[in-house]
């Protein structure tokens, strides 16, 4: 009991901010009957919905009130909202108009040379790695235990995820690319409990300057000595010719070090560390002060540059990059999960037109109101003004005004829902109409049972005068 208290305790104090990337590849080609490894590095969760806003001290009590109206409001409707702070449409992200069952709730970030060594000829030309495409290979990210103790444990991993193999590269090869998990609920459920943090990138209005510090985190590839020996002692008394040397017998040991900015360019950020990056960093997290991701590893400066002042220093593509990539992906993604014409209406959305093309709302009135074009408005008050004059030839006064004071009641029954509830304008519409009509079903058969029983009873009194008086 006390051994499951303390690794509670341990647990609920663990930050994993990086894990560990595997690629196994399996070619027949190649003679291979078992899965090996092909690449490794270090990777990380980005959030797909942005933070909550914080409260302050009393943040807490915010969370809990908003989990409420959440709960309440999937009771009503199966889609839940949007995440995060109120924006303007234009201002969600493309994954944030779909709701979260249907789409991912994190991405895996990398390096695409780690998910896909093949399409990297300039780093890889070996002949053998032609013949590797997608099919051939499987993904997986582990869980390590980075606290200080673990250095002195064996090195084994937590818990490993299961990757689908369908990753997003750069359009432009940049060297970065987006990978999800399989069976998302569940493995991330697991996640929170081992104490994997899904990351946030910093905002773009938080400008870099020379000089900040930033924070590598991910794993070193290196042998682990006493291990390796022993496996190698093994191999060599099985079958001595067997080219065990071959087989990628390095661990990944958890590596954190602190840099400062020293070059920016518009795709890459140079930063000074103590000393050079260690292979298995690429594809891990930079991170700021305020743990946000402010850029991903990409590798180091070769020895060979001209500029020796750079020669060791750490490269990262920075958060505002990494944004548009992650903009591009999730459009891709959306399109493929939503029928054309929907996703059209998001297309839209995004571009700041409105969601119905014939009412032209302009959305940036001074006053926060919805307006209408002039035009528009012309239009709209000349089709009324026709339908009004339509309606008084045809009905008496009273079914006039009977008539206008429904129009007005529904109009207001509208606002009213929108401002409680919110949601699809033509479905709300429809929601009020479909009252309306409801309440004139009711009103109907209401005067139809009275037009009844003042029939009976008139027929009954109309019978009576129409006897003939009885003999006496």
């Amino acid at each position: 009991m006390l051994r499951t208290a303390a690794l509670a305790a341990s647990t609920a104090k663990r930050s994993v901010r990086s894990l560990a990337l595997s690629v196994h590849f399996k070619h027949p080609d190649l003679g291979m009957e078992d899965y090996e490894v092909l690449s490794r590095a270090s990777a990380f969760l980005l959030q797909v919905d942005p933070e909550e806003e914080s409260d302050g001290p009393y943040s807490y009590l915010s969370k809990s009130e908003k989990e409420r109206e959440r709960r309440i409001h999937k009771q009503k409707y199966s889609p839940e909202p949007a995440g995060g702070p109120p924006r303007d449409p234009k201002d969600l992200s493309w994954l944030e108009f779909c709701p979260g069952r249907h789409r991912p709730l994190v991405h895996v970030l990398t390096s695409s040379h780690v998910l896909s060594p093949w399409l990297w000829k300039q780093y890889y030309p070996q002949p053998w790695l032609n013949v590797v495409t997608q099919e051939h290979v499987r993904y997986s990210v582990d869980v390590f235990d980075n606290s200080a103790d673990s250095k002195t444990t064996k090195r084994e991993p937590l818990a490993t995820f299961a990757l689908n193999p369908y990753p997003i590269h750069h359009p432009s090869e940049m060297d970065v690319a987006i990978i999800h998990l399989k069976q998302e609920d569940s493995a991330l459920k697991n996640m929170r409990s081992l104490g994997v943090e899904m990351m946030h990138l910093r905002k773009d209005d938080n400008l870099f300057d020379k000089g900040d510090e930033v924070v590598f985190d991910g794993f070193e590839l290196a042998e682990e000595h006493y291990a390796h020996m022993e496996k190698m002692n093994n191999d060599l008394d099985e079958n001595e010719d067997k080219e065990s040397s071959q087989e990628d017998t390095r661990v990944f040991i958890p590596y954190i070090e602190t840099g400062n900015l020293i070059f920016a360019s518009a795709s890459r950020f140079l930063s000074s560390t103590e000393k050079p990056l260690p292979e298995g960093l690429c594809g891990g997290p930079v991170i700021d002060r305020d743990n946000r991701i402010c850029g991903i590893v990409e590798g180091i400066i070769p020895s060979d540059h001209e500029n020796k002042e750079m020669v060791g220093a750490a490269s990262f593509i920075p958060s505002f990059r990494l944004r548009e990539f992650v903009d591009h992906a999730e459009r891709m993604m959306l399109q493929k999960i939503l029928p054309e014409h929907v996703f059209q209406k998001v297309v839209n959305l995004k571009e700041g037109k409105p969601l119905h093309h014939n009412t032209s709302i302009d959305l940036t009135s001074d006053d926060g109101n919805q307006q209408l074009s002039n035009e528009d408005a012309t239009t709209l008050n000349e089709a009324f003004d026709s339908a009004i004059k339509g309606v008084k030839k045809s009905n008496n006064p009273d079914q006039v005004k009977a008539i206008l004071g429904t129009i007005e009641r529904e109009q207001q029954e509208v606002i009213d829902m929108i401002e409680r509830e919110g949601g699809d304008l033509d479905e709300i519409i429809a929601k009020v109409r479909t009252r309306t009509r409801q309440r004139q079903r009711e009103i109907f058969e209401e005067v139809e049972n009275d037009s009844i029983q003042e029939a009976e009873i008139v027929s009954e009194i109309e019978g009576t005068s129409d006897e003939k008086p009885s003999k006496q």
